[in-house]
């Protein structure tokens, strides 16, 4: 396998191992946080953290060397964040509430599912024979897990919601893909920011507690490599 494979593979691998990472994680946090306000925090510490690493990296916001947004994708943009920065991780951490996070941890592997699926269908990219047959696959694996223990035929309302959150993971990656030649860092600063301000002054709004110090911390270091640093490899 050659470099031109190799790298970009090894870089999706990395990503969905990170992203990963947050669902058994996230899960402990949820004892003592606010789905909505964990969402927030996690976002926020993506965001942040990338800025921190941009401003001392580059000594600047924008660097000379990566292409910058148009006035004309800045509608992508928004509808990424809003699908994937608010929508989607509020669902998913409402769903593993009442879900074990082991379970929604392979659920999410639908995410590649809903990406492809929406790329072939919505956005037009070709999908080979191959990958029609893994997406067979993964879908087949991920009815056997969605599907309710010694009750009737049926799918459990904490998959649902992991699936769901899974194709608006998959609007906003195949958007991510379409603004991809422009700078990852600060698409993820805008996202992180952006999402995770938007989240907290819902919490705040709906009088949701707000967790210690610590616990913020916790949750922005968990955002910053599992959401920050998924999303820059992705």
């Amino acid at each position: 396998m050659n470099k031109t494979v190799l790298i970009p593979t090894w870089y999706a691998l990395t990503a969905a191992l990170l992203f990963g990472l947050s669902t058994p994680m996230n899960k402990l946090l949820l004892d003592t946080i606010e789905p909505l306000v964990l969402s927030g925090f996690l976002y926020l510490g993506s965001g942040l953290g990338i800025l921190s690493y941009r401003l001392i990296k580059e000594k600047s916001l924008y660097t000379r060397t990566e292409a910058q947004l148009q006035s004309g994708e800045i509608p992508q943009l928004i509808t990424a964040i809003i699908t994937g920065g608010m929508v989607a991780p509020f669902i998913l951490l409402y769903s593993i509430q009442i879900k074990p996070a082991s379970t929604a941890s392979l659920l999410l592997s639908f995410e590649g599912i809903a990406t492809t699926l929406l790329a072939g269908m919505w956005f037009k990219e070709y999908i080979g024979k191959r990958v029609w047959l893994a997406l067979a696959m993964v879908t087949l694996a991920t009815i056997l897990l969605s599907l309710q223990q010694n009750q009737a035929w049926g799918f459990s309302i904490g998959a649902l919601g992991v699936i769901t959150a899974c194709f608006l993971w998959g609007l906003d990656n195949n958007l991510t893909r379409n603004l991809s030649a422009r700078d990852p860092l600060l698409l993820v600063i805008i996202k992180g920011c952006g999402a995770g301000s938007f989240s907290l002054f819902l919490a705040v709004s709906l009088n949701m507690p707000l967790p210690s110090f610590q616990m913020i911390l916790t949750a922005m270091a968990i955002g910053l490599v599992s959401y920050g640093l998924s999303i820059v490899f992705f």
